[in-house]
């Protein structure tokens, strides 16, 4: 398989997605109040500029969902055997368990998908997020080519007792997928056990 340099944001997509909604409202705004006077056009304007929030609140997520499946097809059709696949809020994570591979789909960068071996894998951990004896997020790290990768288990805007349901599911996730990672790490090498990888 083809690999490639890990780029967690394509930046020329991302001034898109904040700006491109906001020049085309402005241009409608103008052409509204121009064709229609500043009565009927500033309900208009209010109403795009409405469009705008609620595309900035949905539409980067649409697109990712949507690169995601189809990133993911493309995957299974190429070989990649997807051992185990987590769907992060802002980077998808699949590890092939059979050869050494992992595959990454960042929010940020939906047009592509990188493939990797695991044994590139320099540094695997959990993170519990814990602070003030509680947490409010919960992910895995690792480090691969010299890039850090956070992937989130679990967020919220509060923070949770570390014994609540939320923060344990949170952390068997973020646990399990490093297993899968240290498995695949294994595989990579030619290893029946897992890879010595350090923990944070």
């Amino acid at each position: 398989m083809r690999t490639e340099t890990i780029k967690k944001m394509n930046i020329p997509y991302l001034l898109a997605v904040i700006f491109l909604p906001l020049v085309i409202a402005f241009a409608f705004s103008a052409l509204t109040v121009w064709a229609l006077g500043i009565d009927i056009g500033m309900w208009i304007i209010f109403a795009l500029y409405v469009a705008c929030i609620f595309w900035w609140i949905w539409g980067p997520s649409g697109i990712y969902n949507s690169s995601k499946k189809k990133h993911l097809a493309q995957l299974d059709q190429s070989g990649f055997v997807r051992n185990h696949t987590f769907n992060g809020d802002g980077c998808t994570v699949a590890a092939d368990l059979v050869h050494g591979w992992i595959a990454l789909i960042f929010k940020w960068n939906p047009g592509k998908y990188v493939i990797l071996p695991a044994n590139r894998i320099t540094n695997l951990w959990v993170d519990d997020g814990k602070m003030l004896g509680g947490s409010s997020r919960v992910s895995f790290l690792f480090i691969i080519d010299g890039v850090k990768v956070r992937v989130n288990t679990f967020t919220s805007n509060k923070i949770w007792s570390m014994n609540s349901n939320y923060i344990r599911e949170g952390l068997s996730k973020a646990e399990t997928m490093v297993e899968n990672l240290r498995r695949a790490y294994a595989a990579a090498n030619g290893e029946d056990i897992l890879g010595n990888l350090p923990n944070g």
